[in-house]
């Protein structure tokens, strides 16, 4: 090591050597940065076949920016139960599992010359064990193999971004930050139980002003929130897709933002699904997308205003 070399010029070549840029890193350390916290986030949503290119579109976006991305997904459940004996007093028979599968870690984009990196690993997010039944029966659950996935991550990852079989269930224990995604099919902008008559002897629905449609969205929406098991979560932001063009303009959707954030939803951002609908159900879009800069370029708007927005929440925040 080169002699009288101060302590920040040390840390910046370990850093270099981790792949960050030598000039960044000095910087960095010269100015005293401390580096945020992995963030482990949940995107909660009531469908979800339609929002992967949305979550892995703000992955990719964070990546292309120098972060260290993991989209970590669950992989299929491989446990079959059976239940036999409907009668009083027979017993039950279990079907033992097959082998579980194995997790498996691929790299969807590594930038070339800088820290940026977005990686996937699927893996069992929770086992159940056919000798600890529950009072009805039931195999316990145990979700610490994703408690261990999470940890074995924190190390090497700036955000964690976990992708479940089924999003509307908030993991509290596991995520450090949850956002909620509203899917829209039909934009409410009219109200349709009542009609005025138009040029053309049509019916047409009375125009609703951004604040009653931000109320309508809120209940069509994002009502899953409050159902069973009722557990309260705190919400870090609400993504909104709309799967079909928007009837309204840019001055209207700020509107409807403000009432949003009136209510205590800080929103991040608009986004139109389109000939995404056409893709494959329940998957992540292809490397080759995620490697395609014009695809990459449209979410981040909402990946920097969301990255923002999980970088200013309090240390210990869950």
């Amino acid at each position: 090591m080169p002699k009288n070399q101060s302590t920040a010029a040390q840390t910046a070549r370990k850093a270099s050597r981790s792949g960050a840029k030598y000039t960044e890193a000095l910087r960095r350390a010269g100015t005293g940065y401390a580096p945020h916290a992995p963030h482990v986030l949940r995107f909660l949503a009531e469908r979800s076949g339609n929002l992967y290119h949305l979550v892995g579109g703000i992955a990719a976006a964070w990546a292309h920016s120098g972060q260290r991305v993991l989209l970590l997904e669950e992989a299929e459940d491989y446990w079959s139960w059976t239940m036999s004996g409907a009668r009083r007093g027979r017993g039950r028979r279990k079907i033992e599992p097959a082998t579980p599968p194995e997790p498996t870690t691929s790299t969807l984009w590594a930038s070339p010359d800088g820290p940026g990196l977005l990686a996937h690993h699927a893996c069992m997010w929770q086992v159940r064990h056919a000798s600890q039944e529950s009072d009805r029966g039931l195999p316990r659950t145990d979700r610490s193999p994703l408690a261990s996935a999470v940890a074995d991550a924190l190390g090497t990852y700036d955000v964690i971004v976990l992708v479940p079989k089924y999003w509307s269930y908030p993991d509290r224990e596991n995520a450090t930050a949850h956002v909620v995604i509203g899917e829209i099919d039909i934009f409410p902008d009219t109200d349709c139980r009542t009609a005025l008559p138009g040029p053309g002897n049509e019916e047409k629905g009375v125009p609703l002003s951004p604040e009653q449609s931000a109320a309508v969205l809120r209940e069509r929406c994002l009502g899953f929130l409050f159902g069973f098991p009722h557990l309260p979560i705190a919400l870090d932001g609400v993504i909104w897709q709309s799967n079909w063009e928007l009837p309204v303009d840019a001055d209207y959707l700020a509107g409807v933002d403000r009432d949003m954030d009136r209510a205590g939803l800080r929103p991040m951002g608009w986004s139109l699904a389109g000939q995404r609908r056409s893709d494959p159900h329940k998957q992540l879009p292809e490397p080759d997308r995620l490697n395609d800069p014009g695809f990459v370029q449209q979410y981040q708007p909402i990946a920097g205003r969301l990255r923002t927005a999980l970088d200013a929440r309090p240390v210990g925040t869950s």
